[in-house]
């Protein structure tokens, strides 16, 4: 009887370190996981509001709070909703209603001293308040678009389709300027509440301050 019992309580401890050793593994593998995960993060969902979806190699999710995106990725919100993006280096870019952009690339670490960001606007609407990407002596942000692209130099600005047929650019605070290009020619907004508009095969209007009501309309098209 002592026997057996001897032999039962060897093999409970036998199963315990078996489950522990079992246990071990399993978080290891989990923590390697997410730490490779992180390495390829570039910016996380700050905040969400309606229907907001994340586009990747692997398919298509639905983004919560603090969702992980990665270069490639693809952000496209419904009628009515809104998400913010928070990246790496302290950017927060906020896409408003039926909106999709895609993370074309992103480069940047605290001791990069060539950092660069590329992106796609799709469809819709957004606004960038640019972070430490921008504060470098050579900046390298660009936010491309159906009809021209715009080049940061850091600052808070806004763009996208006010109208169905043009794209709509906004400085909305900061001191750089910002650069808005095409095959047509190029406009520089020097100022806050100055705002340009491109149109397919045209080049993008001169600078100009707009009226209240437009700047309300493109601010508020973005705000939660």
């Amino acid at each position: 009887m002592a026997n057996m019992v001897k032999k039962i309580k060897i093999k409970q401890v036998f199963v315990l370190f078996t489950l522990a050793a079992s246990l071990s593994i399993s978080t290891s593998f989990q923590a390697k996981s997410l730490q490779a995960k992180s390495a390829d993060t570039v910016a996380t969902v700050l905040a969400k509001k309606g229907d907001v979806n994340i586009i990747s190699a692997t398919g298509t999710v639905a983004a919560k709070r603090k969702s992980l995106l990665i270069e490639k990725d693809t952000v496209v919100t419904g009628l009515d909703a809104r998400t913010s993006l928070k990246f790496n280096d302290g950017t927060i870019t906020t896409l408003g209603s039926d909106s999709e952009m895609l993370i074309k690339q992103y480069k940047w670490s605290a001791d990069d001293k060539a950092p660069s960001a590329e992106f796609e606007l799709v469809k819709g609407v957004f606004r960038t308040v640019t972070g430490l990407i921008t504060k470098v002596k050579i900046p390298s942000y660009t936010v491309k678009t159906p009809m021209g692209s715009i080049g940061i130099r850091g600052t808070d600005f806004w763009g996208g389709y006010l109208d169905k047929d043009a794209i709509d650019v906004l400085f909305v605070e900061g001191d750089h300027e910002i650069v808005i290009t095409n095959e047509f020619g190029t406009t520089v907004l020097t100022a806050p509440g100055q705002g340009t508009t491109i149109k397919a095969g045209k080049a993008p209007t001169a600078a100009k301050f707009w009226p209240q009501h437009k700047v309300d309309r493109a601010v508020n098209s973005t705000s939660f």
